[in-house]
């Protein structure tokens, strides 16, 4: 069966039950070449750039080892991706996708996904409840801050700037609340646009918090305790992006926005969800 193609029979892949679609759309996130992995391997080789990927009990690592972990943004990153694990292990009801969030439920009935679905920045949890269980539905996410630990979905340790995957594979490429977290967002939507099917879309959420927005008058213990790098917007986002910010960069990324729903949270607070689909 071939995965690449637009034309694929996701609903028999469901019936699969067990069917390793990992190796139907894998691939090198540092040279795009196909990896050669099997059930039961626990490292591969590229063939085209040599870069190695290993799998933990669970969970295999598709970080490719082209960062440059030294270099000041990359440090900026991991602070943030530090302060991100303190909030969803503190608080995870307000700063995880998971129980019966009205703001999950409507990115789920926005996005109506169907086929193969990649969720970038999918998080620790292992259900984000703007997941809809179908049978017509396979989900695979990718984030840095997976656990090797068993899930209910098909998840991969990796980068949104380098996706490990094949091009034009999934029916629905996500970004739920993750785009400002990237070092790179325009690489990231980029690379979203390549392994999104001609005929996909890809699913944005956003939020976005007005100007003169007032802090909380009391903060827990474990938020007082976070450091914000001197890079970083503050103390989990490289930088908002504004929605003209937002919109440049998917067109400049090779996108078309073609939906756009709007979420009012309160004064200060909106959810923007966006439909782009690829404009090459």
């Amino acid at each position: 069966m071939n995965v690449d193609s637009s034309q694929t029979d996701l609903g028999y892949v469901t019936r699969m039950n067990g069917y390793n679609i990992l190796a139907e759309i894998i691939a090198c996130p540092a040279c795009s070449s196909n990896l050669p992995i099997g059930n039961m391997d626990t490292r591969v080789m590229c063939r085209g750039c040599k870069s190695t990927f290993i799998k933990g009990k669970y969970i295999w690592n598709f970080v490719p080892p082209v960062i440059d972990w030294s270099s000041p943004m990359w440090q900026t990153w991991q602070q943030l991706q530090d302060n991100g694990m303190v909030s969803y292990q503190s608080d995870p009801e307000h700063n995880l996708a998971v129980g019966t969030r009205k703001d999950s439920q409507d990115f789920a009935k926005f996005c109506h996904c169907s086929g193969l679905v990649l969720d970038v920045g999918c998080g620790p949890q292992s259900w984000p409840s703007y997941f809809k269980r179908t049978e017509e539905t396979i989900y695979v996410g990718i984030d840095p801050l997976v656990q090797d630990v068993p899930g209910e979905f098909l998840k991969l340790k990796g980068l949104a700037e380098f996706l490990p995957f094949r091009a034009r594979v999934f029916d629905h490429v996500l970004f739920a609340t993750s785009l400002d977290h990237f070092v790179d967002p325009f690489a990231a939507l980029k690379a979203a646009a390549r392994v999104c099917k001609s005929t996909g879309e890809i699913d944005i959420w956003l939020g976005e918090k007005g100007v003169g927005a007032p802090s909380p008058a009391v903060s827990p213990e474990w938020y007082r305790q976070l450091r914000k790098p001197d890079l970083a917007a503050d103390l989990f986002h490289i930088k908002r992006l504004s929605r003209d910010v937002f919109i440049n960069i998917a067109v400049a990324s090779g996108l078309t926005l073609v939906q756009t729903e709007v979420h009012a949270v309160d004064k200060y607070r909106t959810n923007y969800f966006y439909r782009l689909r690829s404009s090459r």
